[in-house]
Formats: structure tokens, sequence, C-alpha cells
């Protein structure tokens, strides 16, 4: 598929979910004021292909509705793929705001994510097509890139950074990959099988961020500030989180999730604002690392 082509089905999509429900000659008629018409009108055929390859690509049905001669999107509320299309809709939400209000396009800054686009085509085709990838992947932590044999099993977006998670064939496991750190990409002839019973959603659930802990998720139990508190109430720091009491201003959160350096890393951005109670290993492990990074601060002689 290429960009154009890509580009062409959001725009189809994109005019389905603004309007809602909307005839054949109304599509017609946006299709021709659109840039990328050149003026002309959408033929049957190209009309018939937009709409089997948008409802491919992005996971939907397009309905038709015999009483009004309308086309519109069939919600069956699915999870995850309710999720991606939520996620669609918010991005096609600031992409018509921004459209309509020109004027103050330059004072509206949403989040970028500055990696992995060029590579997110190629996965999302080869798992639609049940296709093996290779790729060159260069990790922060090593001298030289290698080359990966994958199947891939989903892709997921965290901290401003896409990942690929799948089954690395030579060595047989499943392992996750930063599209910012591949160099190439290729889809292979190869096909491979999705795992029946695999549930991709479910894979981090008991995750903070894109790692997964070989042992078993733990409790942990966390003494949040009160300021701090308000934060984890409005945006929970994992679905998991049960509040259990407040003393002396301060409150206790509960978790059930793999001790990981993605959830260390947080706690500690969070400094003196969360306390860890327990366990007691990741306590000593914060113990460890608020002491090194203490050490680092020791005064300079002059």
């Amino acid at each position: 598929m290429g960009e154009s082509a890509f580009y062409r089905y959001l725009w189809f999509f994109n005019t389905l979910w603004r309007y809602k429900r909307i005839t054949r000659a109304e599509i017609d008629r946006l299709w021709r004021q659109s840039e990328w018409s050149g003026g002309m009108p959408m033929s049957r055929r190209t009309f018939a292909n937009y709409r089997e390859k948008t409802e491919v690509l992005f996971d939907i049905n397009i309905a038709y509705d015999a009483a009004t001669y309308e086309y519109y999107i069939e919600s069956d509320g699915a999870g995850a793929a309710g999720s991606m299309r939520q996620w669609i809709y918010d991005l096609l939400s600031v992409n018509h705001l921004l459209q309509e209000g020109v004027s103050v396009a330059s004072r509206v800054l949403p989040e970028q994510i500055p990696s992995g686009y060029d590579y997110l085509e190629t996965l999302v085709a080869a798992m639609q097509a049940g296709r093996v990838v290779r790729f060159s992947y260069h990790a922060f932590w090593n001298a030289e890139a290698k080359a990966v044999e994958l199947e891939p099993y989903f892709v997921k977006a965290f901290r401003r950074r896409w990942y690929v998670v799948g089954l690395n064939r030579p060595e047989q496991k499943i392992k996750t990959y930063a599209l910012d750190r591949i160099l190439d990409i290729s889809m292979t002839a190869d096909e491979y099988l999705y795992p029946a019973g695999f549930d991709a959603a479910r894979y981090f659930h008991d995750s903070f961020g894109v790692m997964r802990g070989d042992e078993v998720p733990q409790k942990i139990v966390l003494r949040v500030s009160s300021r701090q508190a308000q934060y984890f109430r409005a945006l929970p720091l994992h679905h998991s989180q049960q509040e259990l009491e407040t003393h002396d201003g301060v409150v206790t959160f509960r978790y059930n999730m793999y001790v990981t350096y993605d959830l260390i890393q947080e706690l500690l951005s969070l400094g003196r604002e969360v306390t860890v109670v327990e366990p007691v290993g990741l306590r000593n492990e914060m113990v460890a690392r608020l002491q090194a990074a203490l050490d680092g601060y020791r005064p300079i002689e002059r």
C-alpha cells in the first residue's frame, strides 16, 4: 500500500466518521472537492474498493441503510478493536478541529510521537497477512545492530515511542522492540499463525509500560502525598489501583503489577511524593537507586 492510497482510505474513513450517515451522492460531492480527486467523480468501482479497503484497514463494518440510502460506520463496541477505533477517532477529531480553526492551529499543540511511523505500515500489513518480518535492530546497549526475524503479534505506543511485540523465531521467545531502534524492515513471504488464545490486550495487563517481569505480579503498596494522590485519582498509575486509606494527609494505594524497570523509573521520577511500602525487594531497590543518585550530588571540592 502506497502512502497516497493510505491517505485516500483515511479520507474515506474520516468522511464517514464526520458525517455519521451519508449518501453515495454526498460522498461523491465531497470527494470531488478533496485534494485527492483531481476534480473527478468517484466511480462505483473506486467507491466499492475504498469501502472494502477501509473496512479491512480500520477493522470496521461500513453498513448501508436501504431506507435512507445512507452509509455509516457500524459500532460493535469491541474491546481492543473499539479502543483502536477510538484512538483513530481522537486523532481525526483533532485534525478536524485544526482544519476548522486554521487561524489558531499554531496554538493547538498535540503531543508528537517522533518515532516509528516509518515502519508501522509494514508491521500492520504483515500482521494482517500473517507474514514474518525481518529487520536490523540497534539496541541502545549494543555496539552493533543485530538481525531479527519476528512474527509480529501487536504494536503498542507508550511514552512517545512505538513498540512491536512478537515471537523472535530463532530464539522462540516473545520479545518487545522499539520501532525507533529499527534501521530497516521488510515483510517476507514466510507465513505464521497468530497463536490461538493469545490476547494482546492482556499481555501487558499486569505491567506498567512495555515490560513484563519473569516472576508473577506482586502486591505493591505506595504511600502517596495528598498532592500527588489527586493526580493518581484523576489518572491512575495502573488499572489495578485501589485506594486503601488516608492518614495525616498521606494516601495509601495498592496495586498488582510486575516489578519492572519501567515501573521503577516512574516511581523514581515522582521523588518524595511517593514512598514504596512493599514489597521489601522493591523498597530496597528504590533506596539503593536514590542513594546512588544522592551520591552524585556530593559537594565538589574546589
